[in-house]
């Protein structure tokens, strides 16, 4: 009979054991979910602050960009059309590196999320 209740101790044992392992697993994933959370959510912010900050000053300086070539051209449609022609060629530089900014996104972020 107690080889009974020892097997009955033991697999009560293992059952609590595996009830309090999944509560602490449990716990550490939501802690990490908010830890990632947090981090996405902060970059989200900083990013957009940032890059609002930053739409403006260029915004300032492609008017005074254009003003200046329109009187270097002594036409101050000409400046804004060089100007405009000026933001094309970047953006077809950044969509030709398109792929490698992908990439320095994707290691930055697994460092982030698999930390």
């Amino acid at each position: 009979m107690s080889v009974i209740k020892s097997i009955d101790k033991t697999a009560s044992d293992a059952a609590a054991s595996g009830k309090k392992y999944v509560e602490v697993s449990k716990k550490y994933y939501q802690l990490k979910v908010f830890q990632q959370l947090t981090t996405i959510s902060s970059y989200v912010v900083k990013t957009v602050i940032l890059g609002g900050l930053l739409l403006l000053a260029f915004l300032f300086m492609a008017i005074s960009a254009a003003l200046a070539l329109g009187d270097l051209f002594n036409s101050i449609p000409l400046g804004y059309l060089a100007v405009g022609f000026i933001f094309i060629l970047i953006s077809l530089l950044v969509y030709s590196k398109r792929r490698s900014i992908e990439k320095i996104l994707i290691v930055k972020m697994s460092k982030t999320y698999f930390d």
